[in-house]
């Protein structure tokens, strides 16, 4: 869908439809648009679908006028109730108002930056985060469908439409939706995709086409490297499969801030997760494609980044594998090296994601980092855990791992600490090595996420976001379609984008 914007009496704006919200209890557009209304749509209050719409939350409803009227067709969108009202509400909003404008199969839809006025934020941040909804909620991956294809997504056009000459920010507001959108959805499909598309190198593609789009620098660190700088927690799940494993560096530096500490953003890469010798039951084993979120989560972060010219130096790492069984596959009761010299014992092979992640991690202190963020779907034990709408966030910084958490929930990325002390590393120790890769099967997630703190020097903060539970919609979630969901993108992004006023505050 193209977004644009238009500064011009009401009188020429076009569409199929307008779009306006509504608080449940009347159908009463907000203030700012009532105006409009009373110009442009008089017949509205008159129209029996408008006496009979509620305003709850998700509910959308058409009102028809005169077909050659300045608008033919009027879409209200319900918020609920007024004392109810969050960001969320306005997301969901948006989705519902977007998906009845592609059941309608409309063209051109005129969104009015009046339709905005009356709810209680700013209004830029209403109408930047209306249009990422609605675009990421019409987005879906039909690449691999020969057969039974919808039509192209509708509508075609959204018209940001205003009479005021100050509201000169929608042009970077739009600019900065898209990009956003791009993101989020460019993760979805990578994730969506299935791992017979989707391998290692398949990712290092994509971060190429990223990397010549946007002028990021890249190495891609193939197995032989990985070898010469003894990565061998990462070789030891590399080394079950016939697809080539690589660790991806992306990195964006933007002048002036060549020389500065990056942030590093680390996304674990899986591409198939078979849980190695330690096999997983097939039930639902064809899930295990999603076993790469993390890195389509820095991925789509990168494409944001770039688009939107973000003035902080930053580095993405992904370390990319399938685990598979195999005659060389790793095995229960190895003991491994790491990069960073620290020896593992392997109790089980399906605890893979923290393998790869450690060598990411000791890799990543060669940029001298401002602060190191790592995102994985790493423990079944953060869904019993929080289940599929929250992730959890853990750190070695209480106040980094705060300001990550109010980020993402202030972005719809609902995140929730968990403790980090010391003393469950006691499940980790180990008889012949400095650590085993799991405990028993308490405390998952915690203990996945000490386990990687052991790489991290305690002067490096590090935050370690596990996403498990939320890197896939069993079903429609608000905005969120059912499948891939892209989390993580926009809490990635905004944290490169705030960084410098967040480290000093």
């Amino acid at each position: 869908m193209h977004v644009e914007r238009q500064i011009a009496p009401s009188s020429q704006w076009k569409g199929d439809a307008v779009l306006y919200l509504a608080f449940e209890g009347t159908a009463e557009p907000l203030p700012g648009f009532r105006q409009w209304m009373d110009r442009h749509a008089p017949w509205l209050p008159a129209s029996t679908a408008f006496r009979d719409f509620e305003g709850k939350y998700q509910q959308a409803a058409v009102f028809y006028g005169p077909p050659d009227g300045i608008v033919s067709r009027v879409i209200c969108a319900g918020l609920g109730t007024a004392d109810t009202f969050q960001l969320d509400k306005l997301r969901g909003a948006a989705a519902s108002a977007f998906r009845k404008c592609r059941d309608l199969h409309l063209s051109t839809v005129a969104l009015p930056v009046a339709a905005f006025e009356g709810l209680p934020l700013e209004t830029g941040t209403a109408v930047e985060e209306f249009i990422i909804a609605g675009l990421t909620s019409l987005h879906r991956l039909d690449a691999f469908k020969t057969r039974d294809v919808e039509p192209a997504v509708h509508p075609e056009r959204l018209v940001v439409t205003s009479e005021q000459e100050t509201d000169d920010f929608l042009s970077a507001t739009i600019e900065n939706a898209q990009a956003l959108s791009s993101g989020i959805c460019m993760a979805r499909d990578l994730v969506a995709a299935p791992a017979n598309r989707v391998t290692p190198l398949y990712l290092a593609d994509s971060a190429r086409c990223l990397a010549q789009s946007h002028g990021f620098q890249l190495r891609i660190i193939d197995m032989e490297e990985a070898r010469n700088l003894d990565m061998g927690a990462f070789l030891a799940v590399a080394q079950g499969s016939r697809e080539p494993a690589c660790m991806i560096v992306l990195e964006h530096a933007p002048a002036g801030c060549e020389e500065t500490p990056p942030l590093v953003f680390i996304g674990k890469g899986i591409t198939f997760d078979t849980g190695g010798i330690s096999l997983k039951p097939s039930s639902k084993l064809d899930s295990m494609k999603q076993d790469m979120a993390g890195a389509a989560a820095v991925l789509g972060a990168f494409e944001a980044i770039g688009r939107m010219g973000v003035k902080q130096r930053v580095v993405g790492i992904l370390p990319c594998t399938e685990n598979m069984p195999d005659g060389k596959a790793y095995k229960p009761g190895d003991v491994i090296r790491s990069m960073s010299g620290l020896t593992i014992e392997v109790i089980s092979t399906d605890a893979e994601g923290r393998m790869i992640l450690c060598d990411a991690l000791t890799y990543a202190l060669r940029y001298s980092p401002a602060a190191v963020v790592d995102i994985a779907t790493l423990t079944g034990a953060c869904i019993i855990a929080l289940g599929h709408q929250v992730a959890a966030v853990l750190g070695n910084r209480e106040e980094f791992v705060r300001k990550i958490m109010e980020t993402g929930i202030k972005l719809g990325e609902r995140l929730w600490q968990l403790p980090l002390w010391d003393f469950y590393f006691e499940d980790l120790k180990s008889e012949i090595a400095d650590m085993k890769n799991v405990g028993d099967r308490s405390a998952g997630t915690i203990v996945g996420a000490i386990f990687l703190q052991q790489f991290v020097p305690p002067d490096v903060p590090w935050a370690h976001m596990d996403i498990a539970g939320t890197a896939w919609a069993e079903k429609d979630q608000g905005a969120v379609p059912k499948g891939a969901t892209g989390f993580g993108v926009r809490t990635l992004v905004e944290l490169a984008r705030r960084w410098a006023e967040m480290k000093t505050a």
